[in-house]
């Protein structure tokens, strides 16, 4: 079969779509013939050794995928062969065929699209947890979003809206925030002008800003942070931006406001009943037509290394997928 590998320490620099060998499903595992996955930026980070759990090479990145059972290992209950499925494979999705722990896959609702279904993996699963459990988000609220024009950040901006939130987007570009406007953002902010601060706080008005998702961090940790309201709720999601930041603890005394973090595995741990409830409630809105998810970019399986570098450098929005059958 046909793979992206990765294949030296140069990470993103030595990917290269190559002939490897089937993988056969072993106990507990399904093998699926993939017919979409996303990119993703954590996908770019595995690839480049600079996320924190590592992956020996050569391997196959890719963690969102959707597809058709082809063979199911020993130990198999949920799935047959035939069944369309979609989940996380957490590496191996950026191939024609992938293993995946039965666990971690589930059945594609009738009249979801693969290239929608491998979309409701991390990215918006990520978005719809954190506003819908982490942050409780309530009609009416300001939501600031950092890193708007991601997949993330869009996701959220869609779901924001969904909700009934007024939805302030900050990205790093003209062209990003037209993208976020267009999108739905009700307004949006430069992060990276001198005065970003002022900015996010004009936008927000005399309430503040109720939710915070920040999938950024880095110098605009803080000002986000000033931004909030009384009791507003800040929401960390990563650090795109390279650095974890450091706020001051004051600023959280005096506007009684709460730091909360998701993680996606952790939030599937700890509240498997309310993760269950969140994955059906978003299957359902992409099914139905409520999200409309922006794709932005589609490869084909011989580009994925182009793809993967166009969404490491950032200047990539909205989603990317590759379609391979």
């Amino acid at each position: 079969m046909r793979a992206l590998r990765c294949e030296g320490p140069g990470g993103l620099a030595d990917l290269g779509v190559r002939d490897v060998l089937d993988p056969e499903p072993g106990p507990g595992q399904v093998l699926l013939d993939v017919r979409a996955a996303s990119v993703d930026f954590v996908d770019t980070l595995i690839a480049d050794g600079r996320y924190q759990l590592r992956v020996p090479v050569p391997f196959t990145p890719g963690n969102n995928v959707a597809g058709v059972v082809t063979a199911v290992g020993p130990d198999c209950t949920r799935f047959a062969v035939g069944d369309r499925v979609h989940g996380m494979a957490f590496v191996g999705a950026f191939a024609e065929r992938v293993r995946v722990p039965e666990a971690q896959l589930r059945a594609t609702p009738d009249g979801l699209g693969h290239d929608l279904a491998c979309l409701a993996g991390s990215n918006y699963r990520t978005a719809y947890d954190t506003l819908v459990s982490t942050a409780r988000v309530r009609p009416g609220e300001n939501v600031v979003i950092l890193g708007a024009s991601g997949a993330v950040g869009s996701a959220a901006i869609a779901l924001g809206k969904a909700f009934g939130a007024r939805v302030i987007a900050c990205a790093s570009s003209p062209e990003k925030l037209e993208f976020c406007r267009t999108a739905g953002a009700d307004e949006v902010v430069p992060y990276t002008e001198p005065d970003f601060k002022d900015r996010l706080k004009a936008a927000c008005g005399e309430r503040g800003a109720d939710v915070v998702l920040d999938t950024v961090g880095g110098d605009y940790a803080e000002p986000a942070l000033r931004a909030t309201g009384y009791g507003g709720r800040y929401v960390v999601i990563g650090f795109a931006a390279g650095e974890v930041p450091r706020v001051p603890l004051n600023l959280v005394l005096l506007k009684g406001s709460t730091i909360l973090g998701y993680e996606i595995g952790a939030f599937q741990r700890h509240h498997p009943a309310e993760a269950e409830t969140n994955r059906e409630a978003l299957e359902a809105m992409l099914t139905d037509g409520r999200l409309k998810p922006p794709i932005t970019g589609r490869y084909t399986l011989e580009s994925a290394a182009e793809a993967m570098r166009t969404v490491a450098g950032r200047e990539k929005y909205g989603v990317t997928i590759i379609e391979v059958t």
